[in-house]
């Protein structure tokens, strides 16, 4: 994972030390793993958005990182801008992206055996529809592999979805 990734989550977690309030899970931490026969679209545009560099997994601590403890408001202050310095939003969009189609699959119940009792077919309409529309306004902005992948995810979630629906 590139180094201004950790910094980024370094400084949110001291962040949240700071405030004192627990620190929100992520979205893509409370997902469920995916069925592999199902969903391998959406797993390949996760790792695409991985490599590309958007923050999707968390990581182990790099050796050598600084320790919470040790950074001064200032140094966590330059290390936040430093971090903002550096993020494009191609890679908020594929963070979105990616965002979308796990709720999406999790709206669909999917896996059936982990999630049936979050499914709600009109959010995971939202989900797709929201990733449709990503997509189209992204074309050409995000790398052409990723926006593959995600077209594939899409195609993967709208078909799950047509046969979950007919069979509810």
């Amino acid at each position: 994972m590139p180094e201004e990734e950790q910094e980024k989550k370094t400084a949110s977690k001291k962040a949240a030390k700071k405030s004192e309030k627990p620190a929100e899970p992520k979205a893509e931490e409370t997902t469920q793993p995916e069925e592999a026969g199902d969903l391998e679209e959406e797993q390949g545009a996760q790792t695409l958005a991985e490599e590309s560099g958007s923050e999707t997994l968390e990581a182990e601590p790099e050796a050598g990182a600084p320790d919470e403890e040790e950074l001064s408001d200032e140094e966590l202050r330059q290390m936040v801008e430093e971090s903002l310095e550096r993020v494009t939003m191609a890679d908020i969009v594929l963070n979105m992206m990616n965002q979308l189609a796990s709720i999406g699959y999790l709206k669909m119940g999917l896996p059936e055996n982990v999630n049936q009792k979050y499914q709600d077919f009109d959010q995971a309409k939202l989900a797709i529809d929201i990733l449709d529309s990503m997509l189209k306004a992204s074309e050409g902005r995000i790398p052409e592999q990723a926006s593959n992948a995600f077209r594939g995810t899409l195609a993967n979630m709208q078909l799950n979805f047509v046969q979950l629906k007919a069979h509810s």
